[in-house]
This record gives structure tokens, sequence and C-alpha cells, in this order.
């Protein structure tokens, strides 16, 4: 059922905190708060952002979140230490149209200042290019999921 930016009806069963979307509240390394063994990720997770925020429910953090919750559960299995997650700043693309696009920076959105098309450029770059797994390269599609690099390509090499 799509229930749009609020969470699925919380299993009051569990005895996780839920924030007031009904997301399961994380801590750092994405476990879930007072149920053993058990990490979030995704709009499911109501993970701490900068400045005292927490993530919003979008592909900007749902990405980086399932990267650090299936490290952290392979490696709590492993034996091995778990990451943090830190989000990227929090920024924001949105595409107007025919009208152009803007580019904000920031929980209080600050209008992010370019060239022009800067802001349509860089929509259609995260549409196209860092949303889309490369299919046709198992090199990149592997160092896209590693949780300690982000999701847009490595700068090329020097000529």
């Amino acid at each position: 059922m799509d229930r749009g930016r609020a969470g699925e009806p919380p299993d009051r069963t569990d005895p996780a905190p839920r924030d007031a979307l009904g997301r399961l509240v994380v801590d750092r390394q994405l476990r879930v708060r007072g149920v053993e063994g058990v990490y979030a990720a995704g709009d499911t997770a109501a993970a701490p952002a900068e400045d005292s925020h927490t993530v919003t429910q979008s592909c900007r953090h749902a990405i980086p979140l399932g990267k650090v919750a299936g490290h952290n559960a392979a490696a709590g299995l492993l034996g091995l230490p778990a990451a943090d997650f830190a989000p990227d700043p929090y920024r924001t693309c949105l595409d107007l149209g025919a009208a152009g696009a803007v580019a904000t920076a920031g929980w209080d959105r600050r209008l992010r200042e370019g060239p022009e098309g800067f802001a349509k450029g860089l929509k259609r770059a995260i549409n196209e290019t860092w949303l889309s797994p490369p299919v046709d390269d198992p090199e990149e599609l592997l160092r896209r999921a590693d949780h300690r690099v982000g999701r847009q390509p490595p700068p090329p090499p020097p000529a």
C-alpha cells in the first residue's frame, strides 16, 4: 500500500521506539534501538543526520543507509567492527521542466549558485548516472556497493 512519506503502521508487538512517521529509531551504526542484532535502513530507519536532523525518506539517504546496514549486519556475523552511518551534507535538486531547475544546500535549503544550467545538469546526472546501477560494469557496480564510497564515479585519471 502506498502511504506517501508515512511509514507502514507500526507493529506494536516489538519493543523498538518509532519516530513520528512510524520509522524505527536507529543509532549511528543503524542498529534498531531496543532490539538486539537488528538493523534498519531506507524508509524504515529514522537515522541521525547532521545538525540534529533525521534522514529523509528518499533515495539520497536510502542507498547509503542500505550500504552501511548491510555492511554492519555482515560485520556483526563475522566479528568485525561496524561502521558509522555518516550521510553527505543535505542537499536537494528539483527539476522544474521547461522553467529549469533549482538546487539547494542545507536543511534551510539555501539556493546553490552556479553557471546557467547548473541545476538542470545536476538533476540529469543524479537521475541518469548516480542513481542508476552500472549493469554493464561489474567493477563499478562493486565499487558503488562499498559503504565507504559515494555514488558519484571517481574522477578520471590525469591525462
